[in-house]
């Protein structure tokens, strides 16, 4: 995503972890209907961190390698699926 691309917010989802807050937020960024995935987290009372912006099937191989490499649990997947009603 370049940065001078106008974006709009499609949809979000934060959550509160205590002394830090997280949000995911579904971004419309171009006129083609393309999306891409920002991930933002910050402390209780401080600034935004720098946003991670990425398309789906980067959060996708992101999480992928994420999982392989140990970062997410190998049942990640699996207690995903429980959470989503599919």
């Amino acid at each position: 995503m370049e940065k001078n691309t106008p974006e709009m917010i499609v949809a979000s989802v934060s959550v509160d972890f205590g002394e830090q807050d997280a949000r995911i937020e579904k971004l419309s960024v171009a006129e083609d209907g393309s999306t891409a995935i920002r991930i933002l987290t910050w402390k209780k009372g401080g600034s935004l961190a720098e946003p991670l912006v990425l398309s789906e099937e980067q959060l996708i191989e992101l999480l992928h390698k994420a999982i392989h490499a140990g970062v997410l649990s190998q049942d990640f997947i699996g207690k995903l699926r429980q959470k989503i009603e599919i």
